[in-house]
């Protein structure tokens, strides 16, 4: 069975593709689940415990890691791997369903 997960969007790091409180259904990742650049995903911030971000794969760097961005044009409006480097896919948590 595939959980269905709705998250509120919170601050403008992905506008203009996605605006503050809109609410977007995500699908829980399991093991057998690919991801491509693109993905709009739901993932643990590294360095932040119990935040979560919905991010952009920008890229997937040669060791499988994930390269998350925001859709923010402003490249400072947005906390993603610029600031945090790439991540484990085991950080994601579900992927966008749109």
């Amino acid at each position: 069975m595939t959980n269905i997960l709705d998250v509120r969007i919170q601050g403008d790091s992905m506008w203009p593709t996605f605006r503050d409180g809109q609410i977007l259904q995500f699908v829980e990742v399991h093991s057998e689940m690919r991801f491509e650049s693109g993905d709009v995903v739901l993932a643990h911030h590294p360095l932040k415990k119990g935040v979560l971000l919905v991010k952009r794969i920008h890229r997937i760097e040669p060791d499988g890691r994930l390269f998350l961005t925001g859709d923010q044009p402003d490249p400072t409006s947005s906390e993603d791997s610029h600031n945090f480097g790439p991540v484990s896919r085991e950080n994601v948590v579900a992927r966008w369903t749109g």
